[in-house]
């Protein structure tokens, strides 16, 4: 039987190489696909392509570049285990652009290469996500581990709002600078990444109801393994002091085995029903 240090290295070493992968992927997008007609991303990723087409600079060294400011505020703010998490996939996503930059476009259809480069660029973001990373730095929407309080959410101004603000302001400053042509490719692969990372973060879900006696560690475990929370629906009693709780989860269909064995690490005696269909909740 393995021991928890040996387990616990073996899952920060998978969420490395799936971070890792995951920027890869992202930069075969832009350096194929997007950058070869001109086209842009949003948030640093697009800054640091604008800077790029204007100065000859190399995009993936002003990539980095650019996110530092922000990932420094993380590290001060004591997010250095989310720092961790997320400079192998900047860290591959930027050198593996230097390394795909010269290579020639893989499609001349500006249509084609949109929905390509945002799909790839989706792809990368999600894999980075849920590993606990991400590829850039004002990519950061409600439910990631390392958005920082001055991101926190409000009633009147929550995250996703900054999310849509901060690439709109890409979007808009790019067709001031290069015209509205691409910026309008630029939008529609922004969109296909946008809806790609959503799929890969949320779609394709099952609903699963665990009955536990150990609650608290089971959330503990599920979270650090797979980055996501349950909630304890009710409690049962079975007698003076056996109690067993209920959460739900919404699992991912591709995190269902991570799922089943952070299960059966936390309580051994837990038991999972999975629902099917939509359960609707009625409150009186």
């Amino acid at each position: 039987m393995r021991s928890k240090n040996s387990v616990r290295f073996g899952l920060r070493r998978n969420a490395v190489m799936q971070s890792v992968v995951g920027g890869i992927v992202a930069s075969v997008g832009l350096e194929l696909f997007l950058h070869p007609h001109d086209m842009i991303a949003g948030g640093m990723t697009g800054i640091s392509a604008l800077v790029s087409f204007h100065t000859e600079g190399h995009f993936g060294v002003l990539l980095l570049l650019f996110n530092l400011p922000l990932l420094l505020v993380y590290a001060f703010m004591g997010k250095t285990s989310a720092l961790r998490r997320v400079l192998p996939g900047l860290l591959a996503f930027s050198g593996s652009a230097l390394l795909l930059a010269p290579l020639p476009a893989v499609s001349g259809e500006p249509v084609v290469a949109a929905l390509a480069g945002g799909f790839c660029l989706g792809i990368g973001a999600g894999l980075a996500v849920k590993s606990g990373g991400l590829l850039d730095s004002l990519g950061l929407e409600k439910g990631d581990r390392i958005r920082p309080r001055i991101f926190g959410s409000s009633a009147s101004f929550g995250p996703k709002r900054l999310f849509v603000l901060c690439h709109g302001a890409v979007l808009v400053l790019a067709g001031a600078m290069m015209g509205w042509e691409r910026t309008l490719y630029s939008a529609l692969a922004c969109i296909a990444a946008y809806e790609t990372s959503a799929l890969m973060l949320w779609g394709f879900r099952k609903t699963a109801w665990v009955m536990a006696s150990k609650p608290d560690r089971l959330r503990h475990e599920v979270c650090r393994r797979i980055n996501m929370d349950g909630e304890v629906l009710s409690e049962e009693r079975y007698g003076d002091e056996n109690r067993r709780f209920v959460l739900k989860y919404s699992v991912h269909v591709l995190d269902i085995p991570r799922f089943k064995a952070a299960i059966r690490h936390s309580d051994p005696k837990a038991e999972i029903l999975w629902i099917n269909r939509a359960v609707r909740e009625v409150r009186r």
